[in-house]
C-alpha cells in the first residue's frame, strides 16, 4: 500500500464561473485566437478554451512565473489503453488533456482542442488544493493551529468577519462570510471581487486585502453552513505568507519543488501585488498529475489527512444541495479546502470548466483532466469524469 489509506476528494468551484452565450459545439472546436476574443468575454465559453491556456495575457495584474527547481524524471510508458468509450467521453466532455500516472511513469495521456504537452493551463479552483497542502505542512510544523482565530496570525484582519473565524473554519468554508455570486454585474460581490484578482477588465479595485476584510456576513450562523467563497482561500494564503515570512508565490514554488514539478508554474497577481491561489495557478498537465501523485502517496502534511478523515465538524452534508453534483460515487464531506468520499480512498481536485485530478491513496495512482466545459460545473460531465476515473483506479488496483 502506498501512502495513507483514507478516502478523499478535493473539489472546489472557481470564481471564474461564467456560462457563455448559446454557441454551437462546432464553433467551440474551430478554436479562437486572442484577436478574436472580446476582452469582456474571455471567461465565457467557447473563448475560454484559448484564454485558459494563455491566462497571463488576460489577467489585469500579470503573473509570477516560477521555474522548476527540482524537476523529477518522468517516464512515458502508455501501458494503460484508452478505450474507445473513454476516448468518446473525453471528446464529448471537451477534455483537452488527460493523464494517468504512477511512480512518475505516465501510463496514459491524451491531448486535444489545441492543447499540447508541456503547455500551461489555468486550474481555476483546483488551485485551492495547493493552499490546503501548504496549510497542512504549516500545521505540522506548529506554525498554525486550526482552532486559533485568523486575526491572531494576521492582525490586519481584526474587526472583520473572516478575522474572527478560526483557521479550521476558513479551511472548511464556514468562516461566516457570504458566498460569491453574480460575476457579471458591477457592484455585485462576485464582480467586485474579480476586480481585485485581475479577472475583470475594467473598474477600480479597492485592494485585495481590503476586499477580504470587507466581506459581508452570510445569512447562516458561522460553523453551520458551507458558504463557498474565494476570500477564504486567499485569506489563508496571506496568513501562510505571514507565518512563514515568505510571499505565497515562494511557498508555491517550494511545494512545486517538493513534488518534482518539471515545468514552469505561474500564479496570478492581485491588486495588492500579492497572489490569488483561489483560482490563479497555471500549470502543465504533467505537473498537475505530479501534485495529485504527491497527495496520493501520503506526502501532504499529516494534518491534511487527519482533518479530512475526521468528518465530525463537516458542514457540507448539512447544507442542502451543496454536494449533490458530486455524489455519483458517494456522500461528500469537506475540510482543509477539500472534499472526502468516505469509502473510495480517492482524492479529487476540481476547478471550473473541468480541471480535475484524482489521487488513489491505496496505490499512489493519479489521474488528471484539463477541460473546457461551457459552464462552471456541468453535472453530467463532472460525473463522467468521476465514474471514469474511479473505474480506471479499480482496474489498476487489480
Amino acid at each position: 500500500m502506498n501512502g495513507k489509506k483514507i478516502a478523499l476528494v478535493v473539489i472546489a468551484l472557481a470564481s471564474v464561473a461564467h456560462a457563455g452565450p448559446p454557441v454551437e459545439t462546432n464553433d467551440f472546436y474551430k478554436g479562437y485566437n486572442i484577436n478574436e476574443i472580446p476582452r469582456e468575454s474571455y471567461q465565457s465559453w467557447p473563448y475560454y478554451n484559448y484564454a485558459s491556456m494563455h491566462m497571463s495575457e488576460f489577467v489585469a495584474f500579470g503573473v509570477f512565473t516560477l521555474p522548476a527547481k527540482n524537476p523529477s524524471k518522468v517516464k512515458v510508458a502508455n501501458t494503460f489503453k484508452i478505450s474507445d468509450k473513454l476516448r468518446a467521453d473525453l471528446i464529448n466532455s471537451q477534455v483537452k488533456g488527460f493523464m494517468v500516472m504512477k511512480d512518475n511513469v505516465v501510463l496514459a495521456e491524451y491531448y486535444d482542442n489545441g492543447y499540447n504537452k508541456g503547455q500551461l493551463n489555468n486550474l481555476q479552483s483546483a488551485s485551492k488544493t495547493y493552499v490546503g497542502v501548504i496549510l497542512s505542512h504549516a500545521i505540522d510544523k506548529g506554525l498554525i493551529n486550526l482552532t486559533t482565530q485568523a486575526k491572531m496570525y494576521l492582525p490586519a484582519l481584526k474587526g472583520s468577519i473572516v478575522g474572527d473565524a478560526t483557521i479550521g473554519e476558513i479551511a472548511r468554508m464556514n468562516s461566516g462570510i457570504e458566498p460569491l455570486s453574480d460575476y457579471h454585474t458591477p457592484g455585485s460581490n462576485g464582480y467586485e471581487w474579480e476586480k481585485e484578482i485581475g479577472l475583470q477588465p475594467s473598474g477600480e479595485p479597492i485592494g485585495h486585502l481590503k476586499a477580504i476584510i470587507a466581506a459581508k456576513a452570510t445569512k447562516s450562523k458561522r460553523g453551520t453552513n458551507w458558504d463557498y467563497t474565494d476570500q477564504n482561500s486567499d485569506a489563508l494564503a496571506l496568513i501562510l505568507a505571514k507565518v512563514y515570512n515568505k510571499p505565497f508565490e515562494q511557498l508555491l514554488s517550494d511545494l512545486h519543488a517538493k513534488f518534482g514539478g518539471v515545468s514552469t508554474i505561474e500564479i496570478s497577481k492581485t491588486s495588492d501585488g500579492t497572489t490569488s491561489p483561489s483560482y490563479g495557478i497555471n500549470t502543465t498537465l504533467t505537473d498537475y498529475a505530479l501534485l495529485a501523485q504527491y497527495i496520493a502517496q501520503g506526502k501532504a502534511g499529516d494534518s491534511f489527512y487527519k482533518e479530512l478523515t475526521d468528518t465530525s465538524d463537516d458542514v457540507l452534508r448539512q447544507t442542502p444541495g451543496a454536494g449533490d453534483a458530486f455524489s455519483v460515487s458517494g456522500d461528500m464531506t469537506y475540510d482543509m479546502q477539500s472534499y472526502t468520499i468516505a469509502d473510495k480512498n480517492i482524492i479529487l481536485s476540481h476547478g471550473s470548466f473541468g480541471q480535475t485530478t484524482f489521487s488513489d491513496t491505496e496505490t499512489g495512482v493519479s489521474i488528471a483532466f484539463l477541460s473546457d466545459w461551457e459552464d462552471n460545473t456541468v453535472v453530467d460531465k463532472l460525473q463522467k469524469q468521476i465514474t471514469n476515473a474511479v473505474k480506471i483506479i479499480k482496474e489498476l488496483r487489480k
